[in-house]
């Protein structure tokens, strides 16, 4: 049975929102509790019973410094999305507010189920006045002594001897072989040969050398750069692609919408973008026009359908 993700709400039920290992993402449209709150936290669970009994703690999304706004107004955006890999993706936004904190949190199923680990509880227990069997102390001081009887001393000194006749023959080949006389063998006295050596003449006397006359250097004539036959080509501007104002841009947007809204009718080149850069002065809040019309992808619209735009607040 797959278990599934889901998010504790404000009564403290479980509430379901994907199946794990399901490769589905969703996206949900999260109220505050409280007026004027500043901060949303919220937690993720995993259930296989779709209850809190078993509920299984992922990880939280914390959005902080949010509008403030009356409780159970929409503003809180979050998608989430699960892999069959086991991963679990997490985001929120605050809608209401243009490039607002984008918390993320990303968890892997697998790994969360190989660090949850069962302890075995003893069935007894010794209270502090108790004092531990007589015998036991008797048998570990037994087992220290045999471990000492049995520590190899004998290794430790065939490993000494073994480094003293290395270093007697290392001092042997490098510092006393030459003055050594082995048994035998008598030493031989070294016998100094002259050699007849020529006299070396002496160095010839320094000849002074001829007055130098000083001689004006030729002047080597300016290079001539001849001009070009033909002018280098002009460079090649290339101008940038800049894309038309859409239609929406040049609608005349009433200074005050009313609560039911204003009518628009979409016109080609027109995207939920631009028409919210054109009511709201931001394009950042396209989802509540989305939302207001019961558009479900936001990317795709028809020209020729007509919408109602809502108050900004």
């Amino acid at each position: 049975m797959a278990a599934t993700i889901g998010i504790k709400i404000a009564n403290g039920e479980f509430y379901s929102i994907i199946d794990e290992n399901s490769s589905v993402k969703k996206r949900l449209i999260l109220t505050t509790v409280h007026d004027k709150q500043h901060s949303v936290q919220i937690d993720l669970y995993r259930s296989f019973s779709r209850t809190m009994a078993d509920a299984q703690y992922i990880g939280s999304l914390v959005v902080e410094n949010i509008k403030p706004k009356s409780k159970g107004e929409p503003s809180i955006e979050m998608v989430i999305s699960s892999s069959a890999a086991g991963d679990i993706i997490a985001e929120a936004v605050d809608l209401d507010i243009s490039g607002g904190e984008h918390q993320v949190l990303n968890v892997s199923l697998k790994s969360l189920d190989e660090n949850v680990k069962e302890y075995d509880i003893p069935d007894f227990e010794l209270e502090q006045n108790d004092e531990p069997p007589s015998g036991l102390y008797a048998r570990a001081n037994a087992v220290q002594q045999d471990e000492k009887k049995g520590f190899p001393w004998v290794v430790l000194i065939i490993i000494g001897i073994v480094i003293v006749l290395a270093l007697a023959a290392a001092w042997f080949f490098f510092f006393g072989g030459k003055n050594m006389v082995f048994p035998g063998k008598s030493e031989v006295p070294a016998v100094e040969k002259t050699v007849p050596v020529e006299p070396v003449p002496p160095p010839p006397e320094p000849v002074a050398p001829p007055p130098v006359t000083e001689q004006a250097e030729p002047v080597a004539p300016p290079p001539v750069i001849e001009a070009p036959v033909t002018p280098p080509p002009a460079p090649v501007h290339q101008t940038e692609r800049i894309r038309p104002p859409a239609p929406v841009s040049s609608y005349k947007v009433p200074s005050t919408i009313p609560k039911g809204g204003v009518r628009y009718t979409i016109r080609w080149g027109d995207t939920l973008w631009d028409i919210s850069e054109a009511f709201y002065r931001t394009p950042w809040l396209y989802p509540r026009i989305a939302r207001f019309n019961n558009i479900r992808n936001p990317d795709h619209i028809i020209a020729g359908r007509t919408i109602r735009i809502p108050p900004r607040n």
